[in-house]
């Protein structure tokens, strides 16, 4: 499925609608528009400069798996 709006990734638009986790390109694409979206001064390229251990990095990354998979809380 597909996003109806720009501001939202078809990703999530599509693990939430059919119930499917999300691949590790899912979570990688997420996590970086996120962390790119989160301040004006950040380049696009520049997600891939950020070390795996990177505090924001991590972050990122556990907020994609939040908005692709959910909490699991019911």
């Amino acid at each position: 499925m597909f996003s109806a709006s720009p501001l939202v990734p078809d990703q999530i638009v599509d693990c939430v609608s059919t119930g499917r986790l999300p691949t590790t390109a899912d979570l990688d694409s997420v996590a970086a528009r996120m962390w790119r979206e989160g301040a004006a001064d950040r380049s696009a390229f520049s997600w891939g400069q950020l070390s795996p251990t990177a505090t924001d990095r991590i972050v990122a990354l556990r907020s994609a798996v939040l908005a692709l998979q959910g909490s699991g809380m019911r």
